[in-house]
C-alpha cells in the first residue's frame, strides 16, 4: 500500500526507549560471557601471543630498569608499572611491538601512561619514531618526552596523517571508547583505518574480546569492542596480541618476565593490537 506524500516512514507513537534497546532490558545489554564466533580468531592467535611475549624477553634488562625505576628513564615522570591505567601485559605489549616494529610514525589517541612505555621503547631502540599523542586532558604528564604531544580532540589533521602510515607504523586508540557518530572513535574506524596500508599496527585499549565487558563496568556505557568485533569478523586485520585472552584463557605468562612484574589493583589487561591484511579494507 502507498505511503500518502509527507507521511512518517516510522511511528511516532510513544514507546520505551529501554524496551526497544534492550528487548525489555535496560538500555545497557545482558552480560555476555563469551562471543562464540570470535573465541577462534582468538584460539588462532596463540602463536602470535606467544611470540610476542618470547620477544619480550630480548628486551628484559630495559624492562626490569622500568620495573626498578632507574634514574636514567626518560621523561620528567617516566614509565611506571605501579599504576592501574596501562598495567602490566598491556605495557610490555606495546614496549616490545614498538622495539620490534620499529615504527616511522605513531599517532596515538588518548594518552598517558602508554605514552611513556612507548617513548621509553623509542629510547631504548635507538628509533627515530615520529609519535604524536593527541589528547587535550592526558591521563599522565608527557613532559620530557620525546613526543609531539597536540593539546586537542582529534580531528581532520590527524586522519590526513594517518593516510600517509606505512607498514610497521603504529595507530594506538585509547580514548572514549564509545561509538558515537562523528566522535573520534567513529571516524577512527570509519575514515582512518579503511585507508590504512597492510602492515599497519592498530592498537585498542579496554577491549575484553572475545570476552564481554566486566559487569562492574556497566556504567561506563563503553561500546567499541562491538564494532572492534565487527572488525574482527569481516577478516581484514590479525590478531598480533590480546591481552585478555592471555592473560585470563591461558598459562602463557605464567614463566615469562611478565609474572614477576607488579599488576597494581588487580588492573585488568585489556590491550588488542591487530595488523592490517595485505588486500582487505
Amino acid at each position: 500500500m502507498a505511503l500518502p506524500r509527507g507521511a512518517p516512514l516510522i511511528s511516532l507513537s510513544p514507546v520505551s526507549i529501554a524496551a526497544v534497546r534492550g528487548f525489555g532490558r535496560p538500555p545497557a545489554a545482558a552480560p555476555v560471557a563469551a562471543y562464540a564466533a570470535l573465541v577462534p580468531l582468538f584460539a588462532a592467535a596463540l602463536p602470535s601471543c606467544a611470540a610476542l611475549l618470547a620477544a619480550a624477553e630480548t628486551y628484559a634488562y630495559d624492562i626490569a630498569r622500568i620495573a626498578r625505576a632507574s634514574p636514567d628513564l626518560v621523561g620528567e615522570r617516566p614509565a611506571r608499572f605501579t599504576q592501574e591505567w596501562f598495567p602490566r601485559l598491556d605495557a610490555v605489549a606495546a614496549y616490545t611491538l614498538v622495539r620490534q616494529a620499529r615504527p616511522a610514525r605513531i599517532l596515538e589517541i588518548g594518552c598517558g601512561h602508554s605514552s611513556r612505555f612507548m617513548a621509553q621503547a623509542i629510547v631504548d631502540g635507538g628509533l627515530s619514531t615520529a609519535m604524536t599523542c593527541v589528547d587535550p586532558r592526558p591521563r599522565a604528564p608527557l613532559a620530557g618526552l620525546p613526543v609531539r604531544h597536540a593539546q586537542r580532540p582529534f580531528g581532520e589533521a590527524d586522519v590526513a596523517a594517518a593516510a600517509a602510515f606505512a607498514p610497521g607504523d603504529i595507530v594506538f586508540v585509547d580514548s572514549s571508547h564509545v561509538v558515537v557518530p562523528g566522535n573520534e572513535v567513529d571516524r577512527l574506524l570509519l575514515d582512518v583505518l579503511p585507508r590504512l596500508p597492510a602492515g599497519v599496527l592498530v592498537h585498542f585499549h579496554d577491549i575484553f574480546l572475545p570476552f564481554g565487558y566486566p559487569d562492574a563496568w556497566e556504567t561506563r556505557r563503553y561500546n567499541e569492542q562491538t564494532a572492534v568485533g565487527a572488525l574482527l569478523g569481516g577478516g581484514g586485520y590479525e590478531i598480533v596480541f590480546a591481552s585478555r585472552y592471555v592473560a585470563t584463557a591461558t598459562d602463557l605468562i605464567a614463566d615469562t618476565l611478565v609474572a614477576d612484574l607488579p599488576l597494581a589493583g588487580g588492573a585488568p589487561e585489556a590491550s588488542l593490537w591487530l595488523r592490517k591484511r595485505a588486500g582487505r579494507r
